[in-house]
């Protein structure tokens, strides 16, 4: 036999094994009407992430070594990506990353806005199979192409040129 999709609403001891009362799901109801038909930013969409407007980001942690070589690349890096700008972007916290951190010139660095940094991590990590890993960013801060394993002055090249065909 085929248990239903829903429970049967025949007794308040039912209402109580779901765990609310008819009334309950009523003024439950009530509210979602009324902040649908009136709006409510705690249920609005998120804003897309955007990152550093016509930008190469370098998503780096660590823990990868091949990350650490480029950084010691970044100056090469940066010169084959002119007139982008390049961004090194920490995907992770914690001694070792401010450790890895310190390595970083000033210039290279970003970090998201203030209390930011979770959702830009989350997209930055689920656009890549693997670190390290680079995306480039068309002049609103939108992701036009992305690219896994460690850039390199040609590779940074090959990159920026698939954001023009996106």
């Amino acid at each position: 036999m085929t248990p239903p999709l829903f429970a049967a609403e025949t007794s308040r001891h039912d209402g109580a094994v779901e765990g609310r009362s008819a009334r309950w799901r009523a003024m439950g109801r009530g509210v979602i009407t009324v902040l649908t038909c009136f709006g409510a930013p705690a249920f609005a969409a998120e804003q897309p992430v955007r990152y550093p407007a016509g930008s190469v980001l370098l998503l780096v942690a660590p823990w990868c070594a091949p990350c650490h070589a480029e950084i010691s690349r970044l100056d090469a890096i940066a010169q084959a990506a002119k007139p982008r700008a390049v961004r090194v972007f920490m995907v992770e916290d914690g001694p070792r990353a401010q450790a890895m951190w310190r390595g970083v010139p000033a210039v290279y660095r970003w970090t998201p806005p203030a209390n930011e940094e979770r959702r830009y991590r989350s997209d930055a990590m689920s656009r890549a199979a693997g670190l390290p890993f680079g995306l480039v960013t068309d002049a609103s801060g939108r992701v036009c192409a992305a690219k896994g394993g460690g850039m390199d002055a040609e590779r940074v090249g090959l990159l920026i040129a698939d954001c023009g065909k996106s």
